[in-house]
């Protein structure tokens, strides 16, 4: 298997550096696969590294501009619609959404009276294991959007998905501020790679309203 992935990206390579001569290519594809020599290499490249390789010469612009164009591609998401009924459907769904991502994000859904999904937005984006949080961005996104619910989803890039102390006092005030403001707090939802966790599916099963 990782043979295979490196005669790909081999190939990738070589269709992907334009130059006039041969000798050129040749130059310019040596330098960049002693830089990066795996695709793991090239996804992690940093402002200056790319810097530095744009710098080889103007042939390289086409292979930087190809490089983020798949990482857009692969960062991007399909639209999600429909009803929030199901904190499983929703769950699913969310770990699809989030399972590019390597930094703690926090995404709200937005319903209206029906539970229909009316707009799903980022509003946080923190580090490897912790993001900041302001209820009040929250709740003012909610009203600009006339929404009637809201599900929190966030990422925990680790995989683990069961909820830290600070996760429980959060949804804890989340859920007060609905009250509050006459929102319904659908669910706090947390995705791992593969799994997901449900503060809603949890109050339920330990027989809390």
């Amino acid at each position: 298997m990782a043979k295979a992935i490196s005669e790909e990206y081999l190939d990738l390579l070589v269709r992907s550096i334009p130059a006039d001569t041969i000798e050129r290519g040749e130059e310019l594809f040596l330098k960049f696969w002693e830089c990066f020599p795996t695709p793991l290499s090239v996804k992690q490249m940093t402002k200056e590294e790319r810097e530095t390789v744009l710098s080889w010469g103007p042939e390289m612009r086409s292979l930087i501009a190809g490089i983020e164009l798949g990482q857009l591609v692969a960062r991007s998401h399909h639209e999600l619609c429909g009803h929030a009924y199901s904190s499983h459907v929703l769950g699913k769904e969310m770990i699809d959404h989030f399972c590019q991502e390597e930094q703690e994000c926090v995404a709200i859904a937005f319903t209206d009276v029906h539970n229909d999904i009316i707009d799903i937005t980022t509003l946080f984006r923190g580090g490897r294991s912790e993001c900041m949080l302001y209820p009040d961005r929250i709740f003012a996104a909610a009203l600009r959007r006339s929404a009637t619910g809201i599900v929190m989803v966030h990422n925990h890039p680790s995989g683990d998905v069961q909820p830290s102390p600070q996760d429980n006092s959060f949804a804890k005030r989340l859920e007060h501020g609905c009250q509050v403001l006459g929102l319904q707090m659908l669910d706090f939802l947390i995705v791992g790679q593969d799994r997901y966790y449900s503060w809603r599916e949890e109050q339920q099963v330990n027989g809390e309203r």
